[in-house]
């Protein structure tokens, strides 16, 4: 039987995995209300209502500050003394809370970034409505919390209703939540592309010495130290065994293409890897080839590589070395080049596991040493697989 992990209150599913019912000892209560359909948003709710609630340390980022919470936010909007708001800014729900003052009620102004809003003006409403904006679009759990309402009406009991005592009122908070909720709604729903991966050919689909044992004496002779420039040479290479079904295996999750260099001094190279995809492995990548001398300059998400050339600057990151004995290393940015992309793409680390996974799987007698290169990566140093494995 399949287990479900969804989250069931009086009577009611919510969408997402099993949630807490205690905290900090104290037990969460149950909000929901069947008979009037409508959810009541409370610090100690169960789910979704507690992670509604603005004491929930749902972090998010907001024209440049860091927010701890929704109520570290609303908190730091009371303070004209911007390292006080910064600092409340960043804290979580309680120690947020606490903080608050009511000196802003005299002339119901209040601060943002040296900014004063009128508390009873639009500007502070539209203030309000796009750092939520913010915290849904960032806070995965804020956003799924708030998705699984659809349907119910949010109602927050506790919260003060006067606008004149308060920076936020139950009307207010559940109008912006259920505008929000009814907008998401309404997007055209795009499906996510797949990731991107470059293959190069040399070395990583065709086995480059294959091409060359074909060769007399007297053209290795003549070509000596530069066997890649002998005439039609790699429309006789053979494909690295394994190579064909790691590539049929990736196309089933990933959006291939070949990225590869032809030597600029042998004219019949060009063609002649064309005429290689197309007789081993047209039905992946028919029409979908790109030669060319900088691969930085292609935008994509993973590129599997032999060699760190044509364009890798030294500062990018590999992600990991597959050498002969198929053993996963994690590559130190002082021992290896690393490519780098225009068009950053952020990768799921998931992504490139599968990939090492199915090269490891399609490939395993394989000689020769490759590197899968995450493109254009942008956030921080590696962490060791182990961490990434599940």
């Amino acid at each position: 039987m399949e287990e479900n992990n969804n989250t069931t209150t009086n009577g009611r599913q919510w969408d997402g995995n099993d949630h807490p019912t205690e905290r900090n000892g104290h037990q969460l209560m149950d909000f929901y209300n069947p008979e009037t359909n409508t959810l009541d948003i409370r610090s100690n709710g169960l789910y979704p209502s507690g992670v509604l609630s603005n004491l929930c340390s749902n972090g998010f980022r907001f024209e440049g500050m860091v927010c701890g919470s929704m109520e570290g936010f609303l908190q730091s909007l009371k303070q004209q003394d911007r390292d006080k708001q910064r600092q409340i800014c960043s804290m979580k729900g309680g120690n947020a809370r606490k903080r608050s003052v009511t000196s802003w009620q005299t002339d119901q102004v209040v601060w943002w970034r040296g900014q004063a809003f009128d508390r009873q003006g639009e500007e502070y409403q539209q203030l309000l409505r796009r750092a939520y904006k913010a915290m849904f679009e960032q806070n995965e759990r804020f956003r799924v919390a708030l998705m699984s309402t659809r349907g119910v009406t949010l109602t927050h009991s506790t919260g003060e209703r006067n606008p004149y005592k308060t920076i936020i009122t139950e009307q207010e908070l559940c109008g912006i939540l259920t505008e929000m909720r009814e907008d998401y709604d309404k997007q055209p729903k795009v499906q996510p592309r797949m990731k991107r991966v470059f293959v190069d050919m040399d070395n990583v689909l065709v086995d480059f010495q294959s091409g060359i044992d074909q060769q007399s004496e007297e053209t290795l002779r003549e070509y000596e130290g530069h066997p890649d420039d002998i005439p039609g040479i790699f429309s006789k290479m053979k494909p690295v065994e394994g190579a064909i079904e790691a590539m049929h295996e990736l196309q089933k999750h990933y959006d291939l293409y070949i990225l590869s260099t032809a030597p600029w001094g042998n004219p019949s190279a060009w063609a002649d890897k064309v005429r290689w995809v197309t007789e081993h492995l047209d039905d992946v990548f028919h029409k979908r080839m790109v030669i060319t001398h900088r691969k930085d300059l292609c935008q994509g998400d993973y590129l599997i590589d032999d060699r760190g050339k044509h364009g890798m600057a030294k500062e990018s990151h590999p992600l990991a070395v597959l050498d002969e004995h198929r053993e996963i290393a994690i590559a130190q940015s002082k021992l290896l080049c690393k490519c780098r992309v225009a068009g950053p793409l952020r990768a799921i680390r998931r992504h490139r596991l599968r990939i090492i996974r199915l090269f490891l799987e399609h490939a395993s007698k394989r000689k020769a040493l490759f590197v899968v290169y995450e493109m254009a990566r942008e956030d921080r140093a590696l962490r060791a697989c182990s961490e990434d494995a599940d």
